[in-house]
């Protein structure tokens, strides 16, 4: 339902993101929020398997799900940031700050950790129970996660509040009859 409202709101062109772009920002926030929980319990997760020096067997599944995550969540999510976010950016001149640029590249440092973690659990399967390979893939399996909350972190404290600062206020309505 949302991502049909979402399809429709880009078919209409700027217009949409104009009307409504603190409402987008918004949905970015709850999304963060959801994305960051769910974050944080694999990377208990990780951290309580690295502790207990598990088998492949029990490393296998988490990461799975944190590559799961990153395939049908996060990377959808950071295309939409990219639909919503960038063509504010451009308008309000944000886009041309250092620290800005810097905030949309890690968006780029984000896909290349999932490469990364793809390959590793691929070598894990391969290797099976190998100490050094499930401690490796243990170690880029948190840090993708580190990665990925402190982009969300930088978003939420630099990004979002320096675009909302920049947007025209919301034009009063008359009000209805």
């Amino acid at each position: 339902m949302v991502e049909k409202r979402r399809k429709c709101s880009s078919v209409s062109g700027d217009r949409g993101l104009a009307e409504e772009p603190r409402a987008e920002i918004e949905a970015l926030r709850e999304e963060h929020r959801i994305l960051l929980k769910e974050l944080r319990r694999l990377d208990k997760s990780l951290a309580r398997l690295s502790l207990e020096r598990a088998e492949a067997a029990a490393v296998i599944p988490v990461l799975e799900s944190l590559h799961a995550l990153l395939a049908d969540r996060i990377h959808p999510h950071m295309l939409r940031e990219r639909r919503t976010l960038r063509p504010l950016l451009r308008r309000s001149g944000l886009w041309r700050e250092r620290e800005i640029r810097a905030i949309l590249a890690g968006d780029d440092g984000v896909e290349k950790e999932c490469r990364q973690l793809k390959r590793a659990l691929q070598r894990l399967k391969r290797e099976a129970d190998e100490r050094e390979a499930i401690r490796r893939v243990i170690a880029i399996g948190e840090g993708v996660i580190e990665v990925i909350i402190e982009h969300v972190h930088r978003e939420e404290r630099i990004l979002f509040p320096r675009l909302e600062e920049n947007l025209p206020s919301a034009p009063s309505r008359p009000p209805r009859a």
